[in-house]
């Protein structure tokens, strides 16, 4: 008998455990909410012709993405560690080539007419990078620190526009601006 009472005891004790366990219908609700959020917040699909200009754009992005990193991280290191502007210059030459050669690459490309405003986000974003490297090099020339600030500004709104095209072509992408 006293084995039944422990067994007894043991599986209420379970039930009960089991149902303090279970989301309440707050929780529940709650969930059903941000599930609904979600569903009003995804992207429509690309079509055929979207996804073609998405991913030829992508092989630009991604290095677009690395250069603009490498781009402010050789304006901090000149301003926190070395101060020589030979070697800022240096590393930044390749930058602006790099810059220049992608707005011209992504303003040739083939795209489909919804995607026209974001083609030229994209093209404005490689220009801006193109320019504030620009006004980098002509820094290391005559030393203005003017120059710096631009193209600091210059960084930062090329970054959004990048930012901007990346949520229309690649949702949820991640962002290490």
């Amino acid at each position: 008998m006293l084995a039944g009472v422990v067994v007894a005891l043991g599986a209420t004790t379970g039930a009960a455990w089991l149902h303090e366990l279970r989301p309440g219908p707050v929780v529940q609700a709650a969930a059903q909410t941000a599930d609904t959020r979600a569903e009003k917040h995804q992207p429509p699909v690309l079509t055929a012709d979207e996804e073609r200009f998405a991913t030829a754009l992508w092989a630009v992005h991604r290095e677009a993405t690395r250069s603009a990193v490498a781009m402010s991280f050789a304006g901090i290191s000149y301003q926190t560690e070395d101060r020589d502007a030979r070697a800022f210059a240096r590393k930044i030459e390749p930058l602006a080539k790099f810059f220049h050669d992608a707005e011209m690459q992504v303003r040739t490309m083939s795209t489909p007419p919804s995607l026209s405003v974001t083609q030229g986000q994209y093209v404005e974003a490689m220009a801006l990078y193109a320019k504030a490297a620009d006004e980098m090099l002509k820094f290391t020339g005559d030393g203005e620190a003017q120059r710096l600030g631009d193209a600091h500004r210059m960084d930062v709104s090329a970054s959004e526009d990048m930012l901007r095209v990346g949520e229309v072509l690649w949702p949820g992408q991640y962002k290490p601006h």
